[in-house]
């Protein structure tokens, strides 16, 4: 009952906010009965806002990719987080990133000298074929790859002048955390 009174009183408003108001003129609703009681309806809640925090970190049953793994990061996940520290990374040219149980690893060049020039998995044992992903093409060699406890891999860039380089992952059965290192720097 209450929300057709309530109702009422909108449309009456609505109704009587284009005419012209005379202080002569008295509007009362008539009274509205019902035999059967209406139920009271809550109010619409309160629209909530997202929150301007860093985004949660998946639960276990977000996981949607194989064998419980999370799907491969989007462009926007990988920019969205920082570098991870790799041994030898850095004077290789080389970014690497983090987003759940994936890591990426890509290798850029300008031009002129040190022109990165492929990239090839040596290895990857307890990984299935389609999970690990490279790409290459001038100026850029990239590998994205889980990993998990028990894993490990082995990745080759090769440069143009400086050889090649073998980035290593592995994720012994019970290790804290894993081991990611490039086998050596680039030259000075």
């Amino acid at each position: 009952m209450l929300v057709s009174l309530l109702g009422l009183g909108v449309l009456v408003a609505c109704n009587t906010k284009d005419e012209p108001k005379s202080e002569s003129v008295a509007t009362t609703a008539a009274p509205v009965t019902s035999a059967t009681p209406e139920p009271a309806t809550p109010p619409d809640p309160a629209p909530v806002e997202p929150a301007a925090t860093a985004p949660a970190k998946p639960r276990a049953d977000d996981l949607t990719g194989v064998g419980g793994r999370s799907k491969v990061p989007t462009i926007a996940e990988w920019d969205a987080v920082g570098e991870i520290t790799v041994r030898h990374s850095g004077p290789l040219g080389c970014e690497t990133k983090m987003v759940r149980e994936w890591l990426r690893v890509s290798c850029r060049t300008g031009s002129g000298a040190h022109q990165i020039k492929s990239v090839s998995v040596l290895s990857s044992n307890g990984m299935s074929k389609g999970e690990v992903f490279t790409f290459s093409k001038s100026g850029v060699a990239s590998v994205v790859l889980p990993v998990r406890d028990g894993y490990s891999a082995k990745v080759r860039f090769a440069w143009s002048d400086w050889g090649s380089r073998t980035l290593s992952m592995d994720f012994s059965h019970g290790a804290p955390k894993p081991v990611i290192e490039f086998d050596a720097s680039a030259p000075k």
